[in-house]
C-alpha cells in the first residue's frame, strides 16, 4: 500500500489578537477546507487518511498534515461449485 505525507497551508485562517491574552481564527468548516485537498489527491488515485489528520499552526497560520493513501484496485473472489 503506497502512500504520501502532505502539509496543507490552509489560506485564510489565521490567529489573530482578540485581547492580551487569547488569539482566535475566524470559524471554518473542516470538511470544506479539505474538499480541494481531496481533488487534488483523487486526480492521483489517492485518498486523505482522515484519521492521520493532525492541525498545527506555524506562525499563526493553520496548516493541515497527514497521510494520502493510494486506492487499491478491489479484487473479487469467486466460487465456483461443481457437481
Amino acid at each position: 500500500m503506497n502512500a504520501k505525507i502532505f502539509s496543507y497551508k490552509v489560506e485564510g485562517i489565521q490567529l489573530e489578537p482578540h485581547d492580551d491574552q487569547l488569539k482566535l481564527s475566524k470559524s471554518f468548516d473542516r470538511k470544506a477546507v479539505l474538499e480541494p485537498l481531496k481533488e487534488t489527491f483523487a486526480a492521483d488515485n489517492y485518498k486523505i487518511d482522515e484519521a492521520s489528520l493532525n492541525y498545527k499552526l506555524i506562525d499563526d497560520q493553520l496548516y493541515i498534515q497527514g497521510l494520502a493513501i493510494e486506492n487499491e484496485e478491489r479484487r473479487e473472489v469467486g466460487f465456483r461449485f461443481g457437481k
